[in-house]
């Protein structure tokens, strides 16, 4: 639902949505729209995988005027391939570990406490060193 909130608020409001974004980042449109006409349905692929860069294609596609049709369909297509990939590669290698570990449930105990304890090392480390500055 964000990807296309961001994409339709960018295609037809793109005069205030520009005025807003603008104050952040400086957009080149000219440079935008020469991209995206060159790698606009590869770029639904692309920033599907790259974090934090989802909602941001999305708007950028919006400015670009990408038709919404396309959009939409592209990006249908798109999550569907991430989430069969995700899933799949979380049920290999999630079988993986079990066959590889066994039973989880004798090590749980542990797992929480070596949790807890990273949890607690990356606390001491920032305070430590926000203390120091």
């Amino acid at each position: 639902m964000g990807h296309g909130t961001f994409f339709l608020i960018a295609l037809y409001r793109r005069e205030a949505f520009l005025h807003v974004i603008q104050r952040f980042i400086k957009v080149n449109l000219l440079k935008l729209e020469a991209l995206m006409a060159r790698y606009g349905t590869a770029s639904i692929f692309i920033c599907q995988w790259l974090y934090g860069f989802r909602l941001l294609s999305a708007a950028v596609l919006g400015l670009s005027r990408m038709g919404t049709r396309k959009y939409f369909t592209y990006q249908l297509i798109s999550c569907l391939l991430w989430a069969i990939i995700c899933t799949s590669a979380g049920y290999f290698f999630g079988a993986t570990l079990k066959n590889v570990l066994g039973d989880v449930k004798k090590y749980d105990q542990y797992i929480a406490i070596g949790v807890l304890a990273a949890g607690f090392a990356i606390w001491l480390v920032r305070d430590i060193r926000r203390k120091r500055s």
